[in-house]
């Protein structure tokens, strides 16, 4: 049985879920970039990534991610993947990005939980002769 890819979003008040299904790979990651690149990502939006029906994921979606990640920093926003199949979990621990991407076990979860706060902007800590 083949499992087509798609990749859709949905907007909410506060949140846009991008839902990643079938085969993240060298062949389909452009379509996340694009799908990615033309979100309306308001400062402190949430965009989770639904990974729930993914089947498989290379380098290449890997690098899609990390790229949708640095797209919702710009925005002011927060990424956070949600429901990632064990065989992504182990790679991007092997790879150093556990820390990198926050997870949860649902998207549901995901829509749950408050952003992380903003980090500080400017130079607050200098000292002024």
């Amino acid at each position: 049985m083949t499992h087509a890819f798609s990749v859709t979003t949905r907007s909410l008040p506060t949140a846009v879920v991008l839902t990643i299904r079938g085969d993240l790979d060298a062949a389909t990651a452009p379509e996340v970039h694009v799908h990615v690149a033309g979100l309306a990502l308001p400062p402190d939006t949430v965009l989770v990534v639904d990974l729930a029906e993914l089947r498989f994921c290379d380098s290449s979606g890997i690098a899609a991610l990390i790229a949708a990640h640095n797209v919702a920093q710009t925005a002011n926003a927060y990424l956070t993947l949600a429901a990632v199949p064990p065989q992504l979990s182990r790679a991007l621990g092997m790879i150093g990005l556990t820390d990198f991407f926050i997870t949860h076990p649902t998207t549901e979860r995901a829509l749950a939980t408050q952003p992380p706060p903003a980090p500080a902007t400017g130079d607050q800590d200098s000292v002024s002769e």
